[in-house]
Order: structure tokens, then C-alpha cells, then sequence
């Protein structure tokens, strides 16, 4: 069973002011989301531009795209 006096080993330390971190804000949470959601978004406006100007058939070219560039993951996997 502990001892229950107090002694110096045990009295609390108090905080250096140059280590100590302010709580953080939301706003910093979403700091590293922005550059990913701002690519998201550049896609799609560029993906709605291709189907206003070339209509139906650019509706299907990042399909078109998707499936050539699995073709090649798919040669590079059974390449090892």
C-alpha cells in the first residue's frame, strides 16, 4: 500500500510557458483538407466545361481514362 504523505518526488511540476501548446482551433483541422478538396473541385468544373462544350461524349472520357490507366496497374501488379 503507497504512502499517502506527500513528499517533494511527488508535488506537482509546474508547466514551462515556451512548451506549452495553445488548444487548437477547428480552422486548423480542415488547413490539410483544403489543397485535396480544391483539386476535387477543379476536376469537376473542368469534367462539366468538357461536357458543355464536346456534350455527351466527354460524359465518358474519365471512364475512358480510368479504365486505360487500370489496364497498366494491373501490367505493373503481375510484373511484380
Amino acid at each position: 500500500m503507497k504512502d499517502l504523505s506527500l513528499d517533494l518526488i511527488d508535488a506537482p511540476v509546474a508547466l514551462d510557458m515556451a512548451q506549452h501548446q495553445p488548444p487548437r482551433s477547428g480552422a486548423d483541422d480542415w488547413a490539410g483538407a483544403t489543397k485535396p478538396l480544391l483539386a476535387i473541385l477543379l476536376y469537376v468544373l473542368l469534367w462539366a466545361l468538357a461536357i458543355a462544350v464536346w456534350g455527351l461524349p466527354a460524359l465518358f472520357l474519365p471512364a475512358v481514362a480510368k479504365a486505360f490507366a487500370m489496364v497498366v496497374v494491373l501490367a505493373l501488379i503481375t510484373r511484380g
